[in-house]
């Protein structure tokens, strides 16, 4: 696959408009990683290579920054845009299409989101919460604590290079 050179000069969409694009050509997919151990959850719009540039609006106007690809396969042509950034997918794609949706697509969204939210309780890292440390280390203890009773003058002392000559 090889990304598309990015197109900016595109019409806002409505979140309607873009959820009626997301019923034609969008999945919302769990893919297994690393021999089962793992899951992926990818957020995914394929339209025909012709309509790169309605992919890209639909990129712009959700304020994505994910690249889209030229992809081919039996034959179709077709540009791809793929999102598996958890974080963007809880805080952009979730709430976007969250009651947009209907019929078929709507039970595949529901079920996807929540085994995306069963999921997340199993993470290691956590974000939003002091990037990217994970749950078992605890945070560094301080060398002096804050109720400590030690004199500016003793503290002085114990510097490197402050005294008498």
């Amino acid at each position: 696959m090889a990304k598309i050179p990015e197109i900016k000069d595109t019409k806002k969409l409505s979140l309607d408009f873009i959820a009626g694009l997301i019923a034609g050509g969008g999945s919302f997919l769990v893919v297994p990683y690393r021999k089962g151990k793992q899951t992926v959850f990818v957020f995914q719009l394929r339209l025909h290579f012709n309509d790169r540039k309605l992919v890209f609006a639909v990129r712009n106007s959700l304020g994505l920054k994910e690249p889209v690809y030229e992809f081919y396969h039996n034959n179709r042509h077709s540009a791809l845009l793929l999102v598996r950034k958890r974080a963007i997918i809880e805080n952009i794609i979730i709430p976007a299409f969250e009651g947009r949706l209907s019929g078929l697509k709507e039970q595949q969204f529901q079920r996807w989101k929540e085994r995306f939210f069963e999921e997340k309780k199993k993470w290691r890292y956590r974000y939003g919460q002091r990037a990217y440390l994970s749950e078992r280390f605890s945070p560094p203890e301080p060398h002096i604590s804050s109720s400590s009773t030690i004199s500016e003058e003793e503290s002085k002392k114990s510097m490197m290079g402050v005294g008498e000559l």
